[in-house]
C-alpha cells in the first residue's frame, strides 16, 4: 500500500551544502550522510518491491483462495516463493511477518497463504482444517464423529488421505474438543 508510505527524498540543500561548504571535513561528514541516506532510501524501496513481488507470486497461485474461500487454499511454502522471485526464504519470510490482507474472508496474516501439502500432496494444511471443520459442524448424525470416522470420511468422499492422529492435531489446533467430550 504505497499510499500509507510518504515519498522520501534528499533536501536538495543538504547537497547544496556539501558542494558549497569550505571545511573539508564537514563536506565529507555531510557527503557520507547523503550516501547513507540514499542506502536507505534504495533499501525500503528494494522492501516495498519485494513485498510487491511476493504479493503478486501469492495472487496468482492462491487464486482458488481469493475466489472460492479457505478450503481453496493450496499447499505453498515460503520457499517456493522465494525460489520464484529469487531471493532467500528467510526475506519471504521477514517480508510476510506482521502484515495481513484483506480478503472477502475477513483479515488474514499473509503467512496463513503458505501452507505444507497434505497426504497426496493436492491439498494444503489449512484448506484440510476447514474441511475437518465443515465436516465435524455439519454432522447431523446425532452422534460425534470420531477422528477415526472423520479420516474415513476424508478419504472417501473428499479423496484426502489423512492419518487418524493428523485428524486429531488438527481438531486440537482448530479448537474442537474430541468426540468423547462433543458426544456428551
Amino acid at each position: 500500500n504505497r499510499d500509507a508510505i510518504p515519498t522520501l527524498t534528499i533536501n536538495p540543500e543538504y547537497r547544496h551544502m556539501a558542494d558549497n561548504v569550505d571545511d573539508k571535513r564537514t563536506k565529507q561528514y555531510i557527503k557520507e550522510q547523503i550516501s547513507q541516506a540514499n542506502q536507505l532510501i534504495t533499501q525500503i524501496d528494494m522492501r516495498s518491491e519485494t513485498l510487491r513481488k511476493v504479493a503478486q507470486v501469492l495472487l496468482l497461485e492462491q487464486s482458488e483462495y481469493f475466489l472460492k474461500g479457505p478450503k481453496h487454499l493450496k499447499p505453498l511454502t515460503q520457499k517456493e516463493v522465494a525460489e520464484r522471485i529469487g531471493v532467500h526464504e528467510t526475506t519471504v519470510s521477514r517480508i510476510a511477518n506482521a502484515k495481513y490482507i484483506d480478503t472477502d474472508w475477513g483479515i488474514i496474516p499473509v503467512k496463513s497463504l503458505f501452507s505444507n501439502a497434505v497426504g497426496d500432496g493436492g491439498q494444503s494444511k489449512n484448506s484440510v482444517k476447514e474441511i475437518i471443520r465443515d465436516i465435524i459442524m455439519g454432522n447431523q448424525s446425532g452422534k460425534a464423529l470420531s477422528d477415526q470416522k472423520i479420516s474415513d470420511i476424508l478419504q472417501k468422499e473428499k479423496n484426502i488421505k489423512v492419518a487418524r492422529r493428523t485428524v486429531a492435531k488438527y481438531r486440537g489446533e482448530l479448537n474442537i474438543d474430541s468426540s468423547f467430550v462433543r458426544g456428551s
